[in-house]
């Protein structure tokens, strides 16, 4: 793999100067008003000869991201709504829904018309099938009148980078895009018994740890895993990563090649060779038992009854889950950095097809890029009762308040806007956005960045393929079932449900796509 640099490194190197984005929305009347929105109420007529710009009518935006709900939400809401007031007269209405049932809420939202404006969305929970079934709208003439100030701060190429056909579907958070895998482990557990991580190069290393932790540790868990996150996450990148969103493992490119061919991840021994590890600590009773069920992932690594979890790393990421889980966290990396067509669409806020005023949505979402004031409330919740600052750029807990104890610690401001506008917490890295940009840099790229699948030829194939794969999967990836046995059983089930055709499919607009690129 050859760096960015010199291809998409100045693409994806973020600004430091730039600002925010987030919405938020309401839980009864999600609109009142579907009135085009003007210029600004707080435009002043005295300083200029022109006749002041009307009053835009109250709106009230509603919008949903998925996380740990948030005992203050209603507070914030209401403060961040005073702040809009004289900016877009909007009031906020943000609802946070735990992961564990984020897809399936959702997906009842949509099939039921729901009324509401703003949802989070990534290129894994179903993004195309959300543009195809018009779930959710195109933004780029909306940007074009009010979105002047967000695209000011998104660099173009990762603009472009996130089209479908050519249309906008999403604002991206401006952030890190490349990720690397691995490890968080608790620190303090790791300096009661002077485990030494820096002999850690890769998964099994981390077992005579596990071992000692099982056997002092009562009630911990060595290895926190659920459906959603196991020891997947830190490998797979390692080996095959995703040309495109078809479906769970396929329109998969092997990482050590070059070419653009893909593979059958299935049939490759690494991969056996993954779920069979996971199979072997679940055994040793590493893994919590309810691994294939856990629905409730970040809830339990917060609880401070686990001792390492998998995740998705970048500088100082260890730092942002030990401010919003109030227990300090290690990261032990096992893949280099990568840039993909996924992680450049890993963060989005678009705009829900049933909204009554997408104009005045977007005239938020601008301002999510311009306020910083507007962002960070957002992200770490009201000054003086959730966090005090310490500096213009840096801040902390109120005396006596952890983020166990805080009613607003979301933990989440990768979700928002630009996150180059956030404020750092004392524990952080003063240098956080300058390792972002080197980070971004020096990632190597990934093949076939940019292309993006159009499924609509196999949508009843990848129904039945993601049927038949919930059957098997949650149980492979978590350790709970073993792979020799049950692999070959998922297998032939996925292939009767069209496996091959997708993946052929894939293929063939893979090579159109880089006959058309020049790749």
């Amino acid at each position: 793999m050859k760096s960015i640099r010199s291809r998409i490194g100045a693409a994806l190197g973020l600004t430091l100067s730039a600002s925010l984005m987030l919405s938020a929305c309401s839980s009864n009347s999600a609109s009142t008003s579907t009135s085009t929105p003007a210029a600004s109420s707080n435009a002043t007529a005295a300083a200029s000869a022109q006749p002041a710009a009307p009053k835009l009518d109250p709106y009230t935006i509603k919008m949903f991201v998925p996380g740990v709900p948030q005992k203050d939400q209603e507070l914030v809401n209401a403060e961040i709504s005073k702040y809009l007031k004289d900016k877009i007269n909007v009031t906020l209405d943000m609802q946070v829904i735990d992961w564990g049932s984020w897809a399936d809420k959702m997906n009842l939202k949509y099939a039921s018309n729901e009324v509401f404006d703003i949802t989070w969305t990534t290129s894994w929970d179903n993004w195309v099938g959300k543009i195809q079934n018009k779930s959710i709208l195109p933004l780029d003439d909306l940007i074009a009148k009010y979105g002047q100030d967000a695209v000011k701060v998104v660099n173009p190429k990762v603009m472009n980078g996130i089209k479908y056909n050519g249309v906008t579907y999403g604002m991206p958070t401006n952030k890190e895009f490349a990720a690397n895998k691995g490890f968080l482990v608790r620190k303090d557990l790791v300096d009661k018994y002077k485990f030494d991580l820096s002999t850690v190069k890769k998964p099994e290393d981390m077992e005579p740890f596990f071992e000692v932790i099982k056997k002092n540790e009562p009630g911990m868990i060595p290895f926190l895993s659920s459906k959603g996150n196991a020891l997947f996450i830190a490998l797979q990148d390692g080996m095959f990563y995703g040309a495109s969103s078809s479906a769970t493992n396929l329109g998969a490119l092997d990482r050590t090649t070059k070419d653009l061919k893909l593979v059958d991840i299935y049939s490759d021994p690494r991969y056996m060779d993954m779920l069979k590890l996971a199979n072997k600590w679940y055994k040793a009773g590493y893994i919590n038992k309810d691994a294939a069920t856990l629905t409730d992932f970040a809830g339990t690594y917060r609880s401070g009854k686990v001792f390492a979890f998998p995740e998705t790393l970048k500088p100082g990421k260890d730092l942002e889950v030990s401010q919003a889980s109030g227990q300090q966290w290690v990261q032990v990396e096992f893949t280099k950095p990568l840039i993909t067509t996924g992680s450049v669409l890993g963060n989005m806020l678009s705009i829900s097809r049933t909204s009554k005023n997408p104009e005045r949505v977007m005239m938020f979402l601008n301002l999510l890029y311009s306020d910083k004031t507007l962002l960070n409330m957002i992200a770490f919740g009201i000054e003086g009762k959730h966090f005090v600052k310490k500096d213009a750029n840096t801040i902390d807990f109120p005396p006596g308040m952890t983020a166990q104890t805080s009613g607003y610690s979301l933990g989440a401001p990768y979700m928002f806007g630009n996150q180059f506008n956030d404020y750092l917490w004392t524990n952080e890295d003063p240098k956080k956005w300058e390792k972002y940009n080197k980070f971004n840099t020096d990632a190597e790229e990934a093949k076939g960045i940019g292309f993006i699948f159009n499924n609509e030829n196999v949508k009843n194939e990848i129904t039945a393929y993601n049927n038949a794969l919930a059957e098997f999967y949650p149980g492979l990836i978590t350790g709970t079932l073993d792979p020799v046995e049950y692999l070959p059983k998922m297998v032939a089930k996925l292939k009767a449900a069209g496996m091959d055709k997708i993946n052929a499919e894939v293929q063939k607009q893979l090579d159109a796509w880089a006959a058309a690129n020049k790749k």
